[in-house]
């Protein structure tokens, strides 16, 4: 997968969520890693956990992940892409207007949709989840040539996005439910 090719779609998928601030507050996030994760696979990735504690949430990324503004400026995107194994990982916070009068299934049913239509990819799967009891949703959409696993968390205003992004040959060897799998909301 191209950097850039990988970078235009993501931009786009990101930049598509409906009604998000333009003049939200960006924290800055406090970045600490801690000893490397256990591996299954010697030759397995150096996974560490990374810890945003302005952002309420710690998740495990398998290389160093950068910080940027989301595309709406709404909060904060994290991401590493594993450009040679066409991976990536993204986790991303993003503050939802206060007057947002849609419904949590409502919000998550129109990212879903919303994605799928912008990644031009068909919705494989869909299914309600949960994190520390706040309501989430997890769906799979299939490009043409990609895979993208997500998983959405509304925490108040907050809403939580950590996504895996894999070229359709690398999915069955991906190790991204590892990446979803750490993700943790903060006390």
């Amino acid at each position: 997968m191209k950097r850039a090719a990988l970078s235009g779609l993501l931009v786009s998928l990101f930049s598509l969520f409906f009604f998000l601030p333009t003049k939200a507050v960006v924290p800055q996030p406090q970045v600490t890693s801690g000893a490397p994760a256990a591996t299954q696979n010697p030759a397995a990735r150096n996974w560490k956990r990374y810890h945003y504690d302005s952002d309420g949430f710690s998740v495990e990324f398998p290389a160093e992940p950068k910080a940027t503004t989301n595309d709406n400026k709404s909060g904060t995107r994290y991401f590493t892409g594993m450009e040679n194994d066409n991976l990536a990982y993204f986790a991303e916070v993003a503050q939802l207007p206060a007057d947002l009068t849609k419904g949590t299934q409502q919000i998550f049913e129109d990212y879903a949709k919303g994605s799928a239509k912008e990644t031009k990819s068909e919705m494989k799967s869909q299914k309600a989840i949960s994190l520390r009891g706040y309501p989430g949703s997890e769906f799979v959409l299939e490009s043409d040539t990609l895979f993208f696993h997500f998983r959405l968390y509304l925490v108040g205003k907050k809403l939580y996005q950590v996504l895996a992004v894999a070229t359709k040959d690398r999915v069955a060897g991906s190790e991204w439910n590892r990446f979803l799998d750490s993700f943790e909301l903060l006390p």
